[in-house]
């Protein structure tokens, strides 16, 4: 297509996505970023189309637009592990025959192969890459070779990668040869306002830990545990999120807690999670694979006192705003009892993440961010 004018609006297509959040309806990781993201770049003069997933609204809640952000409903056939692929290449025939797009913007490496089909159909496409998917250790071989190739679909045919942590910025140059964008994702700095509804749980104010994650093996809810158990902290652990499916490592984790450990399943409501987040003694953060965690971001901006995994991503997010932990038997223990010694640690902890989050990561930072570089690639 022809470059616009430098200040002209683009029309943008985003693909990959379940689909644009709504007041009744809520996604995590992607969706939630972009749900925020995609507004404000309508709010900079762009035209911008979400691809959703059909299978994932209710007939009532397939509304044409969203905070000015127009959107598709694609069907979503195959079940948790081919939906995405499935609705995401209809998207892409959409996109590539009927959307007259000036740039498709594609999230999570899985859909290099669907991107790459748009670049070789004349449009203009960016991804954001997204974690390392390919090792993951949920997905069997198959899968990860599938991920693997997926990578190297996008890095050949993509006109632009977007990596969301300095350190995965380094990864790409180093493992593939690849200069990326790094472009991390935002959070808000909120507080308690209803801490009544702890009480469905039987917790209060400071009387817990809080693991708030899916759980699966490479967020570490069994390292954690364990550590929590050894330190002998009179408080409580609770831990926020469910697995998409039995497994057998979920059910190691009933196998490992005792009744100061509390499951609380899935929580949909998000004044539950704020209030869960806001009122924690510390946030236990066991993350190891990926870039940027919104989760952990989220945390920060609650004010949580974070004790995080020893990882180069974790490192980069929080910098001095919280304490860390290694895999190393007894390591978690340590630093919980280290934090339970210290008042003025934890006070200070709890000042640090929101002073950050006001100073590297709001959406409005990272919308800026996206606005530059869409237009730099439609008119390269």
């Amino acid at each position: 297509m022809n470059s616009k004018s430098r200040n002209a609006g683009l029309r943008i297509g985003m693909l990959g996505l379940y689909g644009m959040p709504l007041a009744k309806l809520h996604f995590t990781g992607f969706e939630t970023a972009f749900g925020e993201i995609a507004p404000r770049l309508v709010a900079a003069g762009h035209e911008v189309t979400v691809y959703c997933r059909a299978s994932h609204y209710p007939a009532g809640l397939r509304v044409p637009a969203e905070k000015g952000v127009r959107m598709i409903y694609v069907p979503s056939p195959g079940g948790k592990n081919f939906s995405g692929l499935i609705a995401t290449f209809l998207a892409s025939l959409h996109a590539i025959f009927a959307g007259r797009y000036d740039l498709c913007f594609f999230v999570n490496v899985g859909m290099g192969h669907h991107a790459a089909l748009c670049r070789l159909f004349g449009n203009k496409v960016v991804m954001n890459v997204d974690g390392l998917d390919w090792r993951r250790a949920k997905w069997g071989p198959f899968a990860r070779a599938y991920f693997l190739s997926a990578a190297r679909a996008a890095i050949r045919f993509c006109n632009r990668l977007i990596t969301d942590a300095e350190a995965m910025r380094r990864f790409y140059l180093d493992e593939f040869a690849k200069e990326t964008t790094m472009i991390a994702y935002g959070a808000y700095v909120e507080a308690s306002e209803r801490v009544e509804l702890l009480e469905p749980f039987g917790l209060t104010r400071n009387g817990y830990y809080l693991i708030a994650s899916r759980l699966i093996p490479e967020n570490h809810a069994d390292l954690i545990i364990e550590g929590f158990l050894s330190a002998g902290s009179s408080r409580k652990l609770v831990i926020a999120g469910g697995a998409n499916y039995d497994s057998p490592f979920h059910r190691r984790l009933k196998e490992l807690a005792t009744p100061d450990v509390i499951f609380t399943g899935h929580i949909h409501d998000q004044a539950v999670i704020k209030e869960l987040h806001c009122n924690c003694f510390s946030y236990l953060h066991g993350h190891s694979v990926g870039g940027t965690n919104p989760s952990l971001l989220k945390a920060m901006g609650y004010g949580n006192s974070i004790l995080a995994l020893d990882t180069v991503f974790n490192r980069e997010v929080l910098a001095d705003t919280g304490l860390f932990f290694t895999k190393s038997s007894g390591d978690l223990a340590r630093v919980i009892r280290l934090v339970e010694s210290d008042d003025g640690l934890v006070k200070d902890l709890r000042l640090r993440g929101p002073a950050r989050i006001r100073a590297e990561y709001t959406w409005e930072k990272v919308a800026a961010q996206y606005d530059q570089l869409f237009r730099e690639v439609v008119n390269s």
